[in-house]
């Protein structure tokens, strides 16, 4: 039996992320299953800790056979600024009002050193973690999931889907309730009640760790209903735990 653990949204919060994978370590060895770890996007950006999140994200991939970074919109901001050298002061505009401007710093930069000797530093200094955003996922399927980080285009089939649109969409995906070809499992927009939800078609898992303290990963077996694990920083220690989600399901 194989064990997938979905994590949603990081947004730099390494400290819950480490929090989150010691709590899934314990739990997949009470199962004694194959488990891998599958990252939905969006480790970076916003939180004090982007580069240590990316740190431990590939890591944790490197030592788990079959683990998966997906590629979120907000890795995609960080190569459209190295890669757009043309539109870069407009890349890095946008970049750095979204939470870019805490990346950065986590980088070791600031706004002070220039956007080109900025990209220069990220190409040249951290040229394993570049390289690692550049071979991320954009999908990954299982015979009854598909892991992406915003969700789908529910008027097209699996293999029609336009990746950037996987990355970006929100309330068409949302919105719909209709039937899909396999359970969309999915990030990119944070929940309401900072809880999983779980939809007839699709299962939400960016509970707004940035500001919420909430980092969540989907426990998805195929014998068993999914469970979710969570994290929780309104003590003086980060507490994690099994939560229970919310369930929209008809």
């Amino acid at each position: 039996m194989l064990i997938t653990y979905a994590i949603g949204d990081i947004h730099g919060r390494s400290d819950l992320l480490d929090a989150l994978l010691e709590a899934i370590r314990v739990d997949a060895s009470k199962r004694g299953a194959r488990t891998r770890i599958v990252f939905l996007g969006d480790v970076i950006d916003r939180g004090p800790h982007s580069r240590q999140a990316m740190e431990r994200v590939l890591e944790t991939i490197e030592t788990h056979p079959g683990s998966a970074l997906v590629l979120g919109n907000h890795e995609e901001f960080l190569l459209r600024f190295l890669d757009d050298v043309v539109h870069r002061e407009t890349v890095a505009r946008h970049w750095f009002a979204n939470g870019g401007i805490a990346t950065i710093a986590s980088y070791g930069f600031s706004e002070r050193d220039g956007i080109d000797t900025i990209a220069e530093g990220f190409s040249t200094g951290f040229s394993t973690h570049v390289a690692a955003l550049r071979a991320a996922d954009w999908s990954i399927e299982t015979d009854s999931h598909v892991f992406v980080h915003g969700g789908i285009d529910p008027a097209l089939p699996l293999d029609r889907q336009d990746p950037v649109t996987t990355r970006w969409i929100r309330h068409e995906f949302l919105e719909f309730q209709g039937p899909l070809e396999k359970i969309v499992v999915h990030g990119h927009t944070p929940t309401d009640s900072f809880l999983p939800e779980v939809h007839g078609n699709r299962i939400a898992v960016d509970t707004g760790a940035f500001g919420s303290g909430h980092l969540t990963c989907a426990v998805l077996a195929s014998d068993a209903p999914p469970r979710f694990l969570a994290t929780d920083d309104s003590g003086r220690r980060i507490a994690t735990g099994e939560v229970r989600p919310l369930d929209f399901r008809k």
